[in-house]
């Protein structure tokens, strides 16, 4: 049977700790990244719903400009 003295259990548990922190923190860092990057996302889609209601928005003008165009040619 192999003994362990109390010293080696501690510095175990000191070593097992301190790895335990280590990890904590580069958890808290990536789970920081990964919002900063959902915000940046967040904010992409946004801005690419923007440009779709622009480009629609164009395109209805120029709809619109046709109609009126229409509607001028045939009252000549």
């Amino acid at each position: 049977m192999v003994q362990i003295s109390a010293g080696d259990l501690e510095q175990t548990r000191i070593q097992l700790s301190s790895e335990l922190e280590e990890l904590k923190y580069t958890v808290k860092i990536k789970d920081s990244e990964i919002e900063k990057l959902n915000t940046e996302i967040s904010n992409l889609k946004t801005l690419v719903e923007i440009e779709a209601l622009k480009t629609e928005l164009a395109h209805l003008k120029i709809l619109a400009a046709q109609e009126n165009s229409k509607r001028k040619t045939k009252r000549k």
